[in-house]
């Protein structure tokens, strides 16, 4: 578990990450890890990597925290309500992706205390790394 959300932490998400793109063969990705506030903490992207994946990512990891909830669940939540979609997005001026690729970072009282979100993949692929980047990060040093 996570307790406070430092560039150490984020840097070790990130690693974790691009560990799990490499190991699985996943096409090069970018990494964000956001603050509690939606603002960038770390981002780094593989060599070979799109030009617009920490945007995507960054919109992915908004999403999921203006939600409070992963990407995918704001995706679930958002399905079949276009208007509500098209609303949230506008309000939030585009940083809203619901598609996987984003988690939330909670600490142990189950407080948000940022994401981690990557893309570059396919969204259950950038889900994965982004999970294995939670898994890497909350590991004690």
């Amino acid at each position: 578990m996570i307790q406070e959300l430092t560039l150490a932490r984020a840097m070790a998400a990130i690693a974790g990450a691009f560990a799990h793109a490499r190991k699985a063969s996943m096409a090069p990705i970018a990494v964000v890890v956001l603050d509690g506030g939606g603002h960038v903490l770390a981002a780094a992207r593989e060599d070979g990597s799109g030009h617009s994946g920490i945007d995507i990512a960054i919109a992915k990891g908004r999403g999921a925290l203006s939600f409070g909830m992963p990407s995918r669940a704001v995706g679930a939540f958002l399905a079949g309500n276009a208007l509500l979609g098209a609303t949230l997005a506008a309000t939030l001026k585009g940083q809203l992706l619901p598609i996987p690729g984003a988690v939330i970072i909670y600490d142990a009282e189950k407080r948000s205390l940022g994401a981690i979100a990557a893309a570059g993949d396919a969204p259950d692929n950038d889900e994965a790394a982004a999970v294995a980047g939670l898994e890497a990060a909350a590991t004690p040093d």
